[in-house]
């Protein structure tokens, strides 16, 4: 196999995983640069990789002329347009972070463009690779269900998921980002479509913002948890960016240091993420409800909803749970219990554990580094 030579636009969190895969997997790729404009992680990357060239400015790598096969484009969502455009024009196939764009006008910006430049674009609509969603396409492609009639999907995303990606986080505020249906909910949307093989020919979608607001603000906190006096509070940063349990991977998000209690503490006081989760500039919704309808007159709905936990899951950070109907029998996929659960009329009931049927050890059931 050759080698590939790939180069990260942004190093958040995204960013990251595409880099340690060419960390893993050195015969596969190479990390030919970085991209990253934010001082503390422009600084955090030199440092982690000191072979590679770090770049603050895009434009000052585009002067480089740096041989590449593929450039993950890993910024943030009102962004992409300029980054993949200038991307494309520079002569690179891009690996683009999903949504492809937060509007319309934007998507099919980068889709016109990379027809001018002959460009291929590859969308991170990872759950296609997971064993286990693959494993459920399968059977559906079989026949094990009959005809599939109805699919019932719910996204779990969690309290404190929720408490910092959403309300506190980059995708708080639709203006400043994107929508909670494509910023969370596209890769719903996504497996639904690619499982049914199916266009969907209408949508209806029901949600708001019904609790993170000041409506909901406890009597006497204040708008940074740092100073508040309810220690108690669920949603109280300080407990849950320390915690392994909830959101200490999150910590990242503020601090380019050790992930120590020390650090994270320090750093994120006065911050973004220290502040009052019913008193911030968030107004994406916290629960939604979809509807869809398939050109072969199957339906489908999802769910989505903040007000869960799933700290108890064996794939830390997952959330998803679909169930299928069909003429012939059911299929339930639960992430939350690690299983699949296959059952034809007529027919023992058959269980798999999700970690049994691939290496789930990275991110969105191991579609991450499929």
């Amino acid at each position: 196999m050759e080698t590939k030579k790939l180069v990260v636009f942004g190093w958040g969190a995204r960013g990251k995983i595409y880099a340690n895969y060419a960390k893993t997997y050195p015969e596969k790729f190479v990390l030919a640069a970085i991209i990253e404009n934010a001082p503390d992680r422009f600084e955090a990357a030199k440092a982690e990789f000191p072979e590679t060239k770090v770049f603050s400015d895009y434009k000052d790598f585009l002067k480089e002329k740096i041989a590449a096969d593929i450039v993950a484009v890993a910024t943030q969502d009102e962004d992409h347009k300029e980054h993949a455009i200038a991307m494309m024009q520079a002569g690179y196939d891009l690996l683009l972070e999903k949504p492809i764009a937060n509007n319309k006008a934007d998507c099919l910006a980068i889709y016109e463009a990379s027809k001018l430049y002959g460009r291929k674009v590859i969308v991170c609509h990872v759950l296609r690779y997971t064993p286990f969603y693959s494993t459920v396409k399968r059977y559906i492609d079989e026949g094990k269900l009959g005809e599939v009639i109805t699919i019932h999907a719910s996204e779990s995303v969690g309290y404190y998921h929720q408490a910092h990606s959403f309300v506190r986080g980059p995708w708080r505020n639709k203006a400043l980002s994107s929508p909670m249906i494509l910023a969370k909910c596209c890769h719903d949307m996504d497996i639904i479509r690619y499982l049914m093989g199916e266009d969907c020919v209408s949508v209806s979608s029901y949600g708001s913002l019904y609790y993170f607001n000041k409506q909901h603000q406890p009597d006497g906190a204040t708008a940074y948890c740092s100073e508040c006096p309810h220690t108690d509070c669920i949603y109280k940063a300080q407990t849950l960016y320390i915690d392994p349990k909830t959101a200490l991977g999150f910590s990242a998000y503020f601090t380019a240091k050790e992930l120590t209690e020390e650090n994270i503490l320090a750093d994120l006081k006065g911050s973004q993420y220290d502040k009052c989760v019913f008193e911030t500039d968030n107004d994406v919704v916290d629960h939604q409800l979809t509807l869809m309808s398939f050109e072969n007159g199957v339906k489908a709905t999802l769910t989505m909803t903040a007000f869960t936990t799933d700290d108890q899951s064996e794939l830390f950070g997952l959330g998803r749970r679909m169930h299928f109907h069909g003429t012939l029998g059911e299929i339930v996929l639960d992430e939350l219990t690690d299983s699949v659960e296959l059952m034809q009329f007529g027919k023992a009931k058959q269980v798999f554990k999700i970690n049994a049927l691939g290496d789930n050890g990275y991110g969105h059931g191991g579609g991450d580094f499929v």
